[in-house]
């Protein structure tokens, strides 16, 4: 007997990154995710009914003649369900440090067995997990890579066979005692090596890196300058010489003497302006609608094209993610069809379940400042935000001709990115820098548990500014920002540190 109502609370989300536009893949894994709700996801179908003159005054019935497939969901940001997902709204491959899995353990040579170690050198901080041996897991440093297969490391390890689950992934680097100094040049803070090209470090103009660690002798920082996050402006051609343009603490000249300096990075997206890394994606979405009499019901959209994202940092909440698609086709199984999913050739990966990012404990910064080349650390328009949202558009949306119900692609527009944000008035000078159409910049950094993620906006116009003033409250400017494409070729970036130290975290962090 059919049920006389289906609950919600029983729904389940899948999805699927297609490889053509429009057509389900007929094998491997669907990601499970966890949205906390859904935004008119489905379909919307247009009636033109028939209208004859007629002295009876009524209408004949019509056709069926429009489709409109679209939808989104809110899902809390975690430290890794949104790479895949972000790819998408980024029209971008995301840019990632090296990764092995399937890797052993050797105890006689303190060494890891991979495929092959290529991208990993001499200094490369690893991070090992999925062993089941604990000193097999945690920060590694290389040092000494042979037969292209074999890393090995100062630290004990224990013999452990290879297996799926067991990773090694570059998260960051070690400089060899005084190699590297830092100095102020210009507004520009110059960190030198002599001994290490830093282009084999795979970083990217707009980027962000943290400088610094947690040694009890402070052995892995600067003596002079507290462990900072900073971005990257540039990278000498010989790899010497890494320029930083932002820093989150003051830079002095520090010659690094004695010291073993470590720097941290990771996996970086950004929309590219280079035409040939510009990919358009598309995913299947599936919505499972509860059970009839033979099984699980679902309904799903194809041809699936991320059209605008949304990133909330509430007040006192979890960061969350409103995602956005434009889509060509709509489609219904039902309990004896069966999910898509759920396909004997398909499997579902689990969702990964972890705590999300909340904005009282994990926010290490948010800054918007003006875009001054003459010092890294600008005074900021404001000290304190209530709330900050992000708007990513590649203004998509749903090409259509005679034969087809729906759409048969999809037409892209431009990447527009708008920053808006309440921030606690204290000077004018945020008024001051709207009326001169000042370049502004603006990032937000969110750092737990040892890792973090980051937003990097380079240039920015700003708007809005009319101040709120109530009684008995603090007077409140809110702020309407339009990002532009900035001298590193893009409008914003996000990036992820799969492993920082603890002087990375802020100082809330529990």
């Amino acid at each position: 007997m059919v049920a006389e109502k289906q609950d919600a609370n029983l729904v389940g989300f899948y999805k699927k990154r297609e490889a053509t536009l429009g057509t389900v893949p007929a094998t491997g894994a669907w990601q499970t995710r966890e949205p906390n709700s859904f935004d008119d996801l489905g379909a919307e179908y247009t009636k033109t009914p028939r209208k004859p003159f007629s002295p009876s005054r009524q209408r004949k019935m019509g056709s069926t003649t429009d489709l409109d497939a679209d939808g989104g969901y809110n899902e809390d940001l975690t430290q890794n369900n949104m790479q895949t997902e972000l790819e998408e709204f980024f029209f971008a491959a995301l840019r990632e440090q090296t990764t092995q899995s399937n890797v052993a353990a050797v105890a006689a040579t303190d060494d890891y067995t991979v495929a092959s170690s290529a991208g990993m050198i001499t200094g490369h901080i690893v991070l090992a997990a999925g062993f089941d041996n604990a000193a097999n897991n945690g920060i590694h440093v290389l040092n000494g890579i042979t037969d292209g297969t074999h890393v090995s490391t100062a630290d004990a390890l224990v013999d452990e066979a290879a297996a799926a689950a067991q990773t090694l992934e570059v998260v960051g680097f070690q400089f060899v005692a005084a190699d590297v100094d830092i100095a102020v040049v210009s507004g520009r803070a110059v960190f030198t090596s002599a001994a290490v090209d830093m282009n084999d470090f795979g970083l990217v103009p707009g980027q962000w890196v943290f400088v610094g660690g947690d040694a009890a002798d402070d052995a892995y920082s600067f003596a002079d300058v507290d462990p900072f996050y900073a971005r990257v402006e540039s990278i000498s051609d010989d790899g010497s010489e890494l320029v930083f343009d932002k820093t989150t603490q003051t830079v002095v000249t520090d010659a690094g003497t004695g010291k073993t300096i470590r720097i941290w990075f990771g996996p970086v997206l950004r929309n590219e302006d280079d035409p040939d890394l510009i990919v358009r994606f598309s995913s299947v979405l599936e919505r499972t609608l509860g059970r009839d009499d033979d099984g699980v019901q679902s309904e799903y959209l194809t041809g699936a094209v991320a059209s605008e994202l949304t990133w909330n940092s509430p007040l006192a909440g979890l960061v969350n993610l409103d995602l956005s698609y434009i889509a060509s086709r709509h489609g219904t199984r039902t309990g004896l069809d069966g999910p898509l999913s759920a396909r004997a050739s398909n499997t579902r990966d689990p969702a990964l379940g972890e705590d999300a990012f909340n904005t009282s404990s994990n926010v290490y910064r948010l800054r918007l400042q003006f875009n001054d080349p003459d010092t890294l650390n600008p005074t900021p328009y404001f000290a304190r935000v209530t709330e900050w949202n992000g708007t990513f558009n590649n203004n998509v949306s749903s090409a259509k001709a005679q034969g087809v119900l729906g759409g048969f692609d999809t037409i892209v527009g431009n990447f527009d990115v708008d920053i808006e944000l309440s921030a606690y008035f204290t000077t004018v000078e945020a008024i001051h820098a709207i009326k001169c159409n000042y370049p502004s910049t603006f990032d937000a950094i969110y750092a737990k548990n040892n890792a973090g993620v980051y937003i990097d906006v380079p240039l920015l116009a700003l708007g809005g500014g009319r101040l709120e003033i109530e009684q008995d409250a603090a007077i409140m400017l809110p702020l309407e920002n339009a990002a532009a494409e900035s001298d590193f070729g893009h409008t914003a970036l996000i990036g992820w540190f799969t492993y920082l130290p603890d002087a990375a975290m802020p100082d809330a962090d529990c």
